[in-house]
């Protein structure tokens, strides 16, 4: 009787650790999540140079002030999300070569159509966002996707009553 309880005991341990092995196995992310985190780095890329464009350029404190927080938000998003490409053995993308925002023009005119170019930036990255809600898999990217809809909706609302 002890020697069957053993086996039957010892056939649930392999079984459950067969069932741990196959578990681990199983992607946790799925392409939609690595396709988005590829493109967000390279849209927080360009949120940065964009930022970075209206230092020195800015008349409006507003304008100084949300560029300012803009870099930091999205270079801490931009490691995070290069971490979990490098986690999956996923290729990271290279710094834009053009310069988002050098276009934009001098004087009394850079921070309105600063803040148009950025609105219309942000309503992209919540697009994006919105996309990878439908079809990612990877915990994390969802959770980030989710914060950057729920922040970027509040950016564009308060630049959009600026801009009226």
């Amino acid at each position: 009787m002890r020697w069957k309880t053993a086996i039957v005991a010892l056939l649930g341990l392999l079984l459950a650790a067969g069932c741990a092995a196959a578990a681990e196995t199983e992607k946790a992310y799925a392409q939609a999540d690595v396709a988005f985190n590829q493109e967000m780095i390279t849209h927080h890329q360009q949120t940065i140079q964009l930022a970075e464009a209206a230092a020195g350029r800015a008349g409006s404190s507003y304008v100084r002030d949300l560029a300012g927080k803009l870099i930091p938000e999205e270079r801490a998003d931009i490691a995070m999300m290069e971490s979990w490409l490098r986690s999956w053995n996923e290729k990271i993308p290279v710094k834009p070569v053009t310069a988002m925002g050098a276009d934009l023009p001098e004087g009394d005119g850079f921070d309105r159509a600063w803040l148009k170019a950025l609105s219309e930036h942000l309503h992209h990255g919540v697009m994006m966002a919105e996309t990878v809600r439908k079809a990612g898999k990877h915990g994390p990217t969802l959770e980030l996707a989710e914060k950057i809809i729920q922040v970027q909706n509040a950016e564009l609302k308060e630049i959009g009553e600026r801009l009226a």
